[in-house]
Formats: C-alpha cells, structure tokens, sequence
C-alpha cells in the first residue's frame, strides 16, 4: 500500500461509509411504518437515494483519479459496508437480534475483502500479481492502465469516442459520429 495516498484512502472510506448510509437508511426508513401508502413511502425514501448518488459520484471520482481501488474491491467495499449498516440498522431501528451467524458472515465477507485488496493468496504461493499497462505507440513507453481501463469492452470504447477526455484519437478525416459508426477510435490513455 502506497502510503502517501492514505488521505485519500480515508477520504474514500468515509465518502463510501457516508454514500451507503444514505442509501440503507432510505431502504430501511420506511419499515416500521406499516400504513404508509407508496407514494408516502416513496416521498420518505428517495431524498435519500439523490443524496447518495451525490456523494457516490464524487466517492467514485476520488476511487477512480487516485487510483485507489479495482472494480472487484469497489464491489467487495460496497457488500462490507452495506452488510455492516444493516445489521447495525436491524439492532438498532428495526430492534431485530442480531445472531452470532450473520456476525461470523460478516467477517468471511470483510476476509475475502483483504484477500483481494493485499494480494494474499498471489504473494502466499509467490505468483506475480497482474499489472494493467499498455505501450504508448508514440514514446515506446509502458502506461499503467487504470484497472477499469484494462478491461474496457468495445461498447465502453465507443462512449468514450463520443465524449472524450483528450484520450480518443480519431482519423483527420473522419467525424466522431462517422467514426463511432463504422470503427472505434483508438483509445490512448491519458498520460500524467
């Protein structure tokens, strides 16, 4: 772990932690409530819901420009935290109990979380750990590839000729809808 990231690191925790009780709560508000038409339900729950989708856009922004995490470990932290706010949400508001199996469930998922994100298995059996790069045709240089880059598919390559960033490269001659239409531009990316 590349410890001159830790601020953004916590930045990144406390937004996801911030982003995903907004969500649960506006998932759980609603249930003790049990004479509440839907549009009443749905009045209560969705302030909730924009205000996630605002902090996870700029959770995801911070994720993605400081290199922090992959995709799968995005989706590992999102399945922790929301397993975590939930059973904390049950105790609590919903004053449900709390057994000691979904407690031993949480630390199996918090586990396979470390596993992916140090590497554990890969450095135990000392196989190498894949890096994403590409050779940048003009300096003959390797780029480290953001992990979402890597793996991008064909479809995620013609949005990105749509709306590009200064990383889509397009024939003179063509026009972006012209290019998008009958081949994808080549993608470079960004260099920092």
């Amino acid at each position: 772990m590349d410890f001159s990231k830790l601020p953004y690191y916590v930045l990144f925790l406390a937004l996801f932690v911030l982003g995903q009780s907004l969500s649960m709560w506006g998932q759980y508000v609603t249930l003790p409530f049990k004479n509440l038409s839907m549009w009443e339900a749905y009045k209560m729950a969705i302030p909730f819901a924009w205000m996630d989708w605002l902090v996870m856009t700029f959770t995801v922004y911070v994720g993605d420009k400081y290199q922090l995490v992959t995709p799968t470990q995005d989706t590992f932290l999102l399945i922790i935290i929301q397993f975590a706010l939930i059973l904390l949400i049950n105790q609590f508001y919903l004053k449900q109990k709390v057994t000691r199996s979904d407690i031993i469930a949480f630390f199996i998922i918090l586990f396979g979380f470390f596993v992916s994100f140090l590497h554990l298995v890969s450095k135990t059996f000392k196989l190498k750990v894949p890096e994403h790069t590409e050779t940048d045709d003009k300096t003959g240089k390797k780029i480290k590839l953001n992990p979402d880059e890597a793996s991008a598919t064909i479809k995620s390559m013609r949005y990105r000729t749509l709306a590009p960033s200064g990383t889509a490269s397009l024939d003179e001659s063509e026009s972006p809808i012209t290019a998008v239409g009958t081949k994808v531009g080549k993608i470079e990316p960004e260099l920092q």
